[in-house]
């Protein structure tokens, strides 16, 4: 009923639109925009979740950029380069300008950040190209206002400890999606000796964290997060430990995927420990590998848009390993069904361990799209300015990490020093950190 009478609703919606903001331009400001945006909050916290993305449609086509005044603040500019904050004014869309407002509003930061969160889902979902693309306008503009409302003067970083308000330990407790709480005595070790629990707030979403990390503090870079979650309390004195391990963060916000708080809260915790233990130099995570496993499955197939690991160095050892020499189709063929069958047994993994520890280099080092990593975890610490630094085998032994990885897991090492350097080569010139620990398996 909905399909058949879809050009009725988007008129509806349209109309009704139009006659909320009648009036509105990008010239629009003061208390007058106030108040279109306040009629805009209320349409949309009114609207059906169905109608949404026409309602995000028609503000795209309906308020964007006035050519006109566009072309007329150019021509003033060829004559006169101070007229140049008219060109600005005339070349910004009036939805950004209502969107800004709408963070004036009670209650509007939070609702700026469901409307992207409600716009990423969209684009997930949309096959029409033009919808898409004026979703992804209206994506662009949340994004921008959502990163200058949360930029690191805005955010407050907070330790979480065992005396924290309840209804924040239950939170974090239920947000944690790296490694699942597993009951009380499990929050509490993470929240005890040797360890730490940080996340940034901000005011306009009150006793709501935003992202978390937690840390362990230990004497060397970890290659085990089993070792890090075991039972028991970690043994040692917090002076004698030198290295920070960041062995789950997690972003509670889908409405702030993108605004890089990840990034800002492992720098700002390192900054804190340095002060808080100054025993610690030596900061590094111990990551997933999310993706490698069905990766694998269909580079081997011929479905990956990157050349097949299958080369005469993994037929060698395939051949090795059966004990018999076998053909490049034999040799996939066979790793194939071992590494396709979820039940596979550890025994087996461990018997073609070199294969995989080679494939997953290649994954993390040469599967690239535009340059960039497809891991998005790999992408998201080196671009960051991490280094590579080694790859940890039966580093996560749960079904999920075998799911994931075949159990492997990796460390990004950050040299504070160096993370601006990296992180600079990474972006522009498309070079990564990598350690001797990881190229070697290359």
């Amino acid at each position: 009923m909905l399909r058949k009478y879809s050009s009725f609703y988007s008129f509806r919606n349209a109309s009704t639109l139009v006659s909320s903001l009648d009036g509105l331009n990008n010239r629009t400001n003061g208390d007058k925009l106030l108040t279109y945006s306040e009629r805009f909050s209320k349409l949309y916290a009114q609207s059906a979740p169905e109608t949404r993305k026409t309602l995000f449609v028609d503000l795209v086509t309906n308020y964007g950029v006035n050519k006109e005044a566009l072309n007329h603040a150019i021509s003033l500019y060829s004559k006169n380069d101070q007229m140049y904050p008219e060109v600005r004014t005339s070349a910004t869309a009036t939805y950004v300008n209502l969107i800004k407002a709408i963070g004036n509003l009670p209650g509007g930061v939070a609702q700026v950040c469901e409307m992207r969160a409600n716009i990423l889902a969209l684009l997930k979902r949309e096959t029409d190209k033009t919808t898409t693309s004026y979703l992804r306008h209206i994506e662009l503009a949340t994004r921008e206002v959502l990163t200058s409302w949360f930029c690191l003067g805005n955010l407050k970083l907070e330790r979480l400890t065992w005396s924290s308000p309840g209804d924040i330990l239950q939170k974090v407790a239920e947000y944690e999606a790296v490694h699942p709480v597993r009951g009380l005595s499990d929050f509490r070790k993470r929240l005890g000796p040797l360890r730490r629990c940080f996340y940034f707030s901000h005011e306009a979403l009150p006793r709501n964290p935003l992202v978390m990390v937690h840390v362990a503090l230990v004497s060397e870079i970890a290659d085990s997060v089993q070792e890090i979650t075991k039972r028991g309390d970690p043994t040692g004195k917090e002076e004698d430990q030198t290295t920070a391990i960041y062995y789950s963060i997690t972003s509670t916000q889908a409405g702030l995927s993108g605004i890089d708080l990840g990034n800002m809260l492992i720098k700002k915790v390192a900054t804190q420990l340095q002060k808080d233990v100054p025993s610690v130099t030596t900061h590094s995570t111990l990551s997933p590998i999310p993706g490698f496993r069905p990766w694998l499955i269909r580079n081997l197939k011929g479905n990956s848009e990157y050349p097949s690991i299958m080369n005469e160095k993994v037929v060698e050892w395939m051949s090795e390993v059966s004990g018999s020499k076998m053909t490049e189709t034999e040799s996939t063929e066979t790793l194939l069904k071992v590494i396709s069958n979820e039940k596979t047994k550890k025994e087996q993994l461990n018997s073609i361990k070199h294969i995989l520890m080679y494939a997953c280099a290649h994954y993390l080092c040469n599967a690239k799209r535009n340059g960039m990593a497809l891991n998005s975890v790999a992408n998201f610490h080196i671009r960051n300015g991490a280094e590579l630094y080694r790859m940890n085998w039966n580093g996560d032994t749960s079904h999920r990490g075998i799911n994931n990885s075949f159990g492997i897991m990796v460390n990004y090492r950050y040299d504070l020093d160096m993370v601006h350097e990296n992180s600079a080569a990474y972006t522009e010139r498309k070079q990564m950190k990598i350690n001797e620990n990881v190229s070697k398996f290359l």
